[in-house]
C-alpha cells in the first residue's frame, strides 16, 4: 500500500482493521511489530535482515513499525529514519516511523517536535507526565499528518489513565501484565478507539541467549488479552541478536493470535444461543 494512503487515516485501529485484518492472505501475523533502531541496527547487515523478515525467509513478516527515541541525538535519529526508509523503499515494504522520548524534561519538548517536523514520523508518543494539555497541544500542532500516543510507563500513576485514552489515538503500555489485565487496559483503550501497544521484555535476549519459558509465557499471555501492536526497545537497539528478537516475537505472537481466535468456541456460542431463542 502507498504511504499515502496510509496518511489518510486518523488512527492506527482503523488502518489495521482496514488493510492488515482483511489481508490474511498475505500475512502470517497479524499483529504489528515495532522495532526500536539503536547502535545494533546501524549494522546494515542485521537491519536488512531485521525488516527484509530474516535470511532466507526463515519467517514472512518482519518489522511494521521502526521506532527512533529523540535522546540518542538529533542527527543520529535523521540518519538511521533515512537509511531504514531507504532500505524499506528498495523492497517496496510498507512501514512506518514512531518518535518517541526518553527525556521528561518538558522544557525539551520543543526540541522535540521540531524533530518531528523534520523526519515527519506516522506516529508520535506523549510521556504520561507531561500531562493531557501537552498531547492536546501536539495534536492540534500536527493535526492530521500523524498519529499522537501517550506513552503509560510502569512508575505512572493511572488512577486517571481513560481520560488520556480518550484523547489519544495509541497508547504505549509499559505496565505489568497483571496490571494490564486486573485494570482491562486493552478493554478500555479499544473502547476509546484508542490503540493499545504493548512493550515486550525479553532480557535474556540481551545476553545472547534463547528467550526464556517465563518470557514466553509473561509476552504471549499478555498478547492474547487483545493487544494487535507488540513493541521491542533494547532488545534490537542494543542487544547482540536484533533480527532474532523479532523473529522470536513474531513467533510468540503467531501463536497467541491462534488463541485468540477460536473456532470451536464461536461455533458452541452460535449453539447455544441457538437454543436459547
Amino acid at each position: 500500500m502507498d504511504k499515502k494512503v496510509i496518511m489518510q487515516y486518523t488512527n492506527l485501529n482503523q488502518f489495521f482493521m482496514e488493510n492488515i485484518m482483511t489481508k490474511k492472505g498475505e500475512r502470517h501475523r497479524l499483529s504489528l511489530i515495532i522495532a526500536t533502531l539503536g547502535p545494533s541496527t546501524d549494522n546494515e547487515k542485521e537491519l536488512i535482515t531485521m525488516i527484509t523478515a530474516g535470511i532466507a525467509r526463515q519467517w514472512t513478516d518482519g518489522v511494521d513499525i521502526a521506532r527512533v527515541v529523540h535522546s540518542d541525538g538529533e542527527s543520529t535519529v535523521i540518519n538511521r529514519v533515512n537509511v531504514f526508509r531507504e532500505q524499506c523503499s528498495k523492497r517496496n515494504l510498507n512501514t512506518s516511523i514512531y518518535l518517541d522520548t526518553n527525556d521528561t524534561n518538558v522544557k525539551n519538548f520543543d526540541k522535540y517536535l521540531a524533530l518531528a517536523k523534520t523526519i515527519k514520523p506516522k506516529y508520535i508518543s506523549i510521556p504520561k507526565k507531561f500531562g493531557i494539555e501537552v498531547i492536546n497541544n501536539t495534536k492540534r500542532t500536527f493535526q492530521d499528518s500523524m498519529l499522537v500516543g501517550v506513552r503509560v510507563e510502569a512508575d505512572d500513576d493511572i488512577s486517571d489513565i481513560e481520560s488520556y485514552l480518550e484523547i489519544s489515538d495509541f497508547a504505549m503500555v509499559e505496565l505489568p501484565s497483571k496490571i494490564i489485565v486486573d485494570e482491562k487496559i486493552v478493554e478500555k483503550a479499544k473502547q476509546k478507539n484508542c490503540e493499545p501497544i504493548y512493550l515486550a521484555k525479553m532480557p535474556t535476549l540481551m545476553e545472547g541467549q534463547v528467550q526464556s519459558r517465563d518470557e514466553n509465557f509473561e509476552i504471549g499471555h499478555t498478547l492474547e488479552d487483545g493487544f494487535d501492536i507488540v513493541a521491542l526497545y533494547e532488545e534490537t537497539s542494543h542487544g547482540p541478536y536484533s533480527a532474532r528478537a523479532v523473529k522470536c516475537l513474531d513467533e510468540i505472537a503467531v501463536e497467541s493470535e491462534k488463541l485468540r481466535v477460536n473456532p470451536f468456541g464461536d461455533l458452541l456460542d452460535k449453539f447455544l444461543s441457538f437454543f436459547k431463542k
